[in-house]
């Protein structure tokens, strides 16, 4: 596999940690102590990650599509 195919695989993979972790601390703060401020901000850095996980999946498609 091409190194650069393998820096955007590590690349989208980060966003996804990101994610999951905060996905975690939104229901833990809501089940705990329903603290709603913190929950929306883990929200918000999801829906960034998500993004972020997004556009690195378009470079990707775009190495790809070069490559033919």
């Amino acid at each position: 596999m091409d190194d650069n195919y393998r820096k955007l695989i590590h690349d989208a993979r980060n966003p996804l940690n990101n994610i999951s972790v905060h996905a975690e601390l939104s229901k833990l703060a809501l089940q705990t102590s329903a603290d709603i401020d913190k929950a929306v901000a883990s929200l918000d850095v999801i829906l960034t990650e998500c993004q972020r996980c997004s556009a690195t999946l378009q470079q990707l498609a775009d190495e790809l599509d070069t490559d033919k």
